[in-house]
C-alpha cells in the first residue's frame, strides 16, 4: 500500500505513555509509523517511548510495518524479535512469532 501523503493512523503520546505505564517494552505496530506523517519532525510518539533524551531506554524496540495474516489466532504467543547488528538510530528487525502450546 502507498501511505505517502495518506495521513495514516498514528498514536498519541499519553497513548504511548500508557503502554510504558503498563510494562510495554515492545511496540509492533502494523502502520508505517507511530507518529504522525507530517509532525514537524516532534516524533512525540518515539520520544515518549523511548523515554529520549532524559533517561532514554534503549532496551525498548519499535516494529514498524508489520503484517500478520488473519489466519493467526489471537493468543498468547513466544516473541522473537531478531533486529540486525549494527548500530544505528533505527534498524530492520524480523519478528517471529511462536505458538504456546498448552
Amino acid at each position: 500500500m502507498q501511505y505517502s501523503n495518506t495521513n495514516p493512523t498514528f498514536i498519541d503520546d499519553k497513548a504511548v505513555q500508557f503502554l510504558i505505564d503498563n510494562g510495554v517494552e515492545h511496540m509492533l505496530i502494523d502502520t508505517p509509523s507511530v507518529d504522525k506523517e507530517e509532525d514537524g519532525g516532534a516524533l512525540k510518539a518515539h520520544h515518549t517511548f523511548w523515554e529520549y533524551p532524559g533517561n532514554t531506554q534503549k532496551q525498548r524496540t519499535i516494529t514498524e510495518l508489520i503484517f500478520v495474516p488473519e489466519k493467526i489466532d489471537d493468543g498468547v504467543y513466544f516473541l522473537n524479535i531478531q533486529i540486525a547488528s549494527f548500530e544505528n538510530d533505527a534498524s530492520p528487525s524480523k519478528p517471529l512469532l511462536f505458538a504456546i502450546s498448552s
